[in-house]
């Protein structure tokens, strides 16, 4: 699988390549949209959904919450529901498999809808931005940062299981690695491009919220497929497995990320 692994990843990574520096905003909605449709179909399995026609239909529902917010201009608005989301999933994680709420189908797909519809909203927000591609590299750098420091350390020092139950293979050894690496980063960063000391503090707040929300966003993402006894949210992508396990990171840390932002007035 080595090959179709690579090959993948070249072809992602020249497609976000093109959308982000040769697509203009309207264009950039759509692409993002795309991703998110076909992570909505994804998505309905990990819900419960396993006739195709529901999870095109699932998918379909996601489109139609898009084309609303964009139509009625709702996407900063809706950014406020990615906290009360997220510290819901963070309790599930936590009180797993004791908790039975998230085992509710219904649960599932109103949690997948507002998490696929707020991520897309913080996408749309962010292209909006004066400077969005400074603020989105920083978004995937924290993202990247995190999960390659995680690797790392957790392979190096890894001995305090993060959520056994959840997803043994992460430790809390990892999240301080993916920590370490993305506050360096964000340090170099807040230096070179002349923020102010307090500029570099708010900056740092909101890089460790963002990956502390990108680690949760896997683990919940892990919670479902171990519900629903899968190993990938598909095979749509060769050797990757499917949208969602590719941008499960992002799907939480994105709203947070963009909410925090534009609450300090940055975006």
């Amino acid at each position: 699988m080595l090959l179709p692994r690579i090959i993948s990843a070249i072809v992602m990574a020249l497609l976000f390549i093109y959308a982000v520096f040769m697509l203009e905003a309207g264009g950039f909605q759509i692409a993002i949209g795309v991703v998110v449709l076909l992570a909505g179909w994804e998505w309905a399995r990990l819900s419960g959904i396993t006739r195709q026609l529901g999870r095109v239909a699932f998918a379909g529902l996601v489109g139609t919450l898009c084309f609303g917010a964009a139509i009625f201009d709702l996407q900063r608005e809706l950014l406020w529901l990615a906290p009360v989301l997220w510290l819901m999933a963070l309790s599930w994680v936590i009180r797993y498999p004791a908790e039975k709420l998230w085992q509710s189908r219904f649960a599932r797909i109103v949690f997948g809808l507002i998490v696929l519809v707020t991520t897309w909203s913080a996408m749309v927000v962010l292209r909006d931005s004066s400077e969005f591609l400074i603020w989105l590299f920083v978004l995937m750098g924290l993202i990247w940062g995190a999960d390659s420091g995680a690797y790392f350390s957790g392979k190096a020092f890894g001995k305090r299981k993060l959520a056994p139950k959840v997803s043994p293979g992460k430790s809390w050894e990892g999240v301080l690695g993916g920590l370490v690496v993305t506050q360096v980063g964000i340090a170099f960063f807040a230096y070179f491009s002349g923020f102010s000391v307090w500029g570099w503090f708010l900056l740092a707040v909101i890089a460790v919220v963002t990956v502390l929300t990108s680690v949760l966003g896997d683990l919940t993402e892990s919670l479902f497929k171990r519900h629903e006894s899968l190993k990938d949210s598909s095979q749509l992508i060769p050797g990757h497995g499917g949208v969602m396990d590719r941008v499960d990171s992002l799907t939480s840390a994105a709203p947070i990320y963009v909410l925090l932002l534009s609450f300090v007035g940055w975006v």
